[in-house]
């Protein structure tokens, strides 16, 4: 299946930016099953094109006139492919999954969250269903609701209001699974229904499987593994390692943020 996305990022502030610098994950990842056949990214200075310690493509440009504006427009054309397994084809990585397994300010976790997680620590139950049957419990507590927090937003505050969106869905999997020595990554990227008139980014989790030393990625807000209509871009601790846009600025005021995602049929 090919489907070919636009992404439109705006910042608006009001006052001038005099100089930024930003960083974008924009870019989907090549992987045995996903081939990136064209991709693009348009930013309104010369952009330079690198991968950072997490194998991410990072596009990067600096601002250096005022601007009260910033667009980003990424696109281009990706094809997904059916996997076979329920686990992601195994690739040389130059990171060790054990550096996953440390908590970060975003996923911390308490005697609460590490008691809710207990089921992951009967290894009598096969890894998968220990996954799929947290990421239920998970989303049964942290009630999808848009708007309902930022990306600021711990996995602890997910977890004690009880809300949250996608991005809080991974970041209290990746606090369950931590509390209990299991590496576990963040996951930017999108999700294609075919059927849905509006898309936008979304977000997952890879759990590291030691049976078989292969990632297992697991969408809690769709309650389910990640299939075909799953499209990886970027990977990291947290948000912070694999968000689309980061960067930072001089000026500007107060800042505000319009993100659009388009995806269709290639």
């Amino acid at each position: 299946m090919k489907i070919h996305i636009l992404h439109h990022t705006t910042y608006r502030y009001t006052w001038p930016v005099f100089y930024s610098i930003q960083h974008v994950r924009l870019m989907p990842t090549h992987t045995p099953l996903q081939h990136v056949h064209q991709w693009r990214v348009k930013a309104p200075a010369k952009v330079s094109k690198s991968t950072d310690h997490f194998q991410n493509t990072v596009h990067t440009f600096t601002m250096n006139r005022p601007h009260h504006e910033l667009k980003v427009e990424s696109t281009g054309v990706v094809e997904l492919l059916q996997p076979s397994t329920p686990h992601q084809p195994k690739q040389t990585e130059s990171i060790h999954p054990l550096v996953y397994c440390n908590p970060t300010a975003l996923t911390g976790f308490n005697e609460e969250i590490t008691q809710f997680a207990s089921l992951v620590a009967n290894h009598h139950l096969p890894f998968v269903d220990r996954m799929l049957a947290l990421a239920h419990a998970v989303a049964d507590r942290v009630v999808y609701t848009k708007g309902s927090t930022t990306v600021a937003h711990t996995a602890l505050d997910a977890f004690d209001e009880g809300a949250g969106v996608c991005q809080d869905h991974a970041h209290v999997m990746l606090a369950c699974l931590r509390a209990h020595g299991i590496a576990a990554r963040y996951v930017s990227g999108y999700f294609y229904n075919p059927t849905s008139p509006q898309h936008e980014s979304h977000a997952w989790v890879e759990a590291f499987d030691p049976a078989c030393e292969q990632w297992l990625g697991v969408d809690v807000t769709h309650r389910a593994l990640v299939q075909q209509n799953h499209c990886k871009v970027a990977v990291g601790k947290d948000y912070s390692g694999a968000s689309p846009v980061r960067g930072i600025r001089s000026g500007g005021g107060e800042e505000s943020l319009v993100v659009k995602v388009d995806i269709q049929p290639a």
